[in-house]
């Protein structure tokens, strides 16, 4: 999906950033992944907060979201622990944007919107290997 100027892009980073983050925390509670209802229900109370966004775009944002999340687990310095991830929030809807490890999901988000990577694709592509 293409977004369409530097509004969408932050918004769509913004939601997405706010998508991984809780897919880390759930991952690092329950050892378990956001179900696709949790994604959507996130998707909605970022949206009372932050405003609309495109059906198409959240249903993009919120299928690589797990993906990016496992990525970002892997390639990132940032150890996500409890600790991190807790002061990842200010409150329980609004990321700490000063916290290490919400920079580190925002610039992945950021180059993953940017340059159209595609992370699901990329692992089933390993997995057939």
């Amino acid at each position: 999906m293409s977004w369409s100027n530097s509004s969408d892009t932050h918004t769509c980073a913004d939601l997405l950033t706010y998508l991984v983050v809780s897919q880390l925390i759930r991952r690092r509670l329950t050892g378990k992944w956001l179900t696709a209802q949790h994604v959507v229900q996130c998707t909605h109370l970022w949206m009372c907060v932050n405003g609309r966004i495109d059906l198409l775009q959240r249903v993009a944002l919120g299928s690589c979201a797990q993906a990016l999340a496992m990525h970002v687990m892997q390639v990132s310095k940032v150890r996500f622990d409890a600790k991190t991830l807790r002061d990842a929030f200010v409150d329980h809807v609004h990321l700490d944007y000063q916290s290490r490890a919400v920079v580190e999901v925002y610039h992945a988000c950021t180059v993953h919107i940017t340059s159209g990577s595609r992370f699901s694709d990329r692992r089933a592509k390993r997995d057939r290997l």
